[in-house]
């Protein structure tokens, strides 16, 4: 399967609508896509949750999605 690669914005916006579907869900906005110097499972990019009072369950939908998305998008290389 060939990767492709989205800006940690466009990355941001393709999870925050899956997440914003998932019920009590809907306001969570306080993620960061972080780079990885070393991939992890393939991927170059993960979330970071920020917001300790958001309901867990928020923050592990969240993961899910973004574990999904790592499967298919990769950040862009950074120039040198």
């Amino acid at each position: 399967m060939q990767r492709h690669t989205k800006e940690a914005s466009e990355l941001k916006e393709l999870i925050l609508a899956d997440l914003h579907k998932e019920p009590g869900c809907e306001h969570v906005t306080d993620f960061v896509i972080q780079r990885l110097e070393t991939k992890e499972n393939g991927a170059n990019w993960t979330v970071k949750y920020l917001d300790p009072h958001q309901d867990k369950v928020c923050e592990t939908i969240l993961i899910n999605i973004a574990r999904m998305l790592q499967l298919n998008f990769d950040l862009p290389e950074r120039e040198s």
